[in-house]
């Protein structure tokens, strides 16, 4: 098996996808961030919500029984 030889352009050429890759994998990490914090907002506001709603349910059957004691 013929020993391969790197010359100073194919040393620059994996030096310059290394990077590459670096920076690609960085901004996706920043991005997988991002959306993971997003994520998180979502699923507090949700849990605002499911109070909300619960406290509206809790209003409407009160509401209802007064109407019912009518």
């Amino acid at each position: 098996m013929p020993v391969e030889r790197w010359n100073d352009e194919r040393l620059d050429e994996l030096a310059t996808s290394v990077a590459d890759l670096r920076s690609a994998a960085g901004s996706l990490l920043e991005t997988a961030i991002i959306h993971q914090r997003n994520f998180e907002a979502i699923v507090t506001r949700i849990d605002q919500m499911q109070s909300e709603i619960r406290g509206l349910q809790t209003e409407n059957r009160r509401i209802l029984d007064r109407l019912d004691q009518a």
